[in-house]
């Protein structure tokens, strides 16, 4: 079955937002079993990549859908502050990573401020991502399933920022709430992970954008 270039970057998107949800729920319970910090660090530095690249591209859908005025536009505004917010994710991936090597080359706090920052901007384009413009442009092709992308992708950015607070290191060198931590990032890897799954077209999502090439 011919995909069109929507169906091509929705299932790009659904893969990369996906793997990376995947990756990130199982950073977490590998923390929460407390295996090797590097290999965990790792897995989630992966998945930071998946979520960048999937963000990516449908920073560039909304471009390539949109005129020129794109800052009064929400679906481009969204996906250009989430594609930011992976940026930061990418950064305090590596970060943790870095120092789950060598304690003494990078601080704490230089993990857990981008985490901050990502997580803040990810809530920021969820809720933007509930304009009626974004989701028309996003998901008129996914029938009926917006509700549920917008609802699951608000829930994972909810809980990537109990996360966030969870994860802020105390004067006596313990985190806050470790538990908010690891599960705060386990279940906002599954609302992203549901989000992903639900931007896969369907057979007949498919057969309708080809018409509507077609047509057009």
């Amino acid at each position: 079955m011919a995909n069109t270039r929507e169906t091509r970057q929705l299932n790009a998107m659904a893969a990369g937002f996906g793997v990376g949800s995947a990756l990130f729920a199982a950073g977490a319970m590998l923390s929460v079993m407390q295996a090797d910090a590097v290999f965990t660090s790792v897995v989630y530095a992966l998945g930071a990549v998946c979520f960048t690249t999937a963000a990516g591209v449908q920073w560039r859908s909304a471009a390539d859908h949109h005129p020129p005025s794109r800052l009064k536009d929400p679906d481009w505004m969204s996906a250009a502050i989430q594609f930011v917010g992976t940026l930061y994710f990418n950064v305090m991936t590596i970060r943790a990573l870095i120092l789950s090597i060598d304690a003494t080359s990078v601080s704490y706090d230089a993990v857990w401020q981008p985490d901050v920052v990502g997580s803040l901007l990810f809530l920021i384009s969820s809720w933007v991502a509930w304009h009626p413009i974004a989701r028309e442009h996003r998901h008129h092709l996914l029938h009926g399933r917006s509700l549920l992308i917008c609802w699951a992708n608000m829930l994972g950015s909810v809980f990537f920022g109990i996360s966030a607070v969870g994860a802020k290191m105390l004067p006596d060198g313990t985190l806050r709430n470790d538990g908010w931590n690891n599960w705060g990032t386990f279940l906002g890897a599954v609302g992203f992970f549901i989000a992903a799954m639900a931007l896969r077209p369907t057979g007949p999502e498919r057969r309708e954008a080809a018409s509507a090439e077609a047509a057009g």
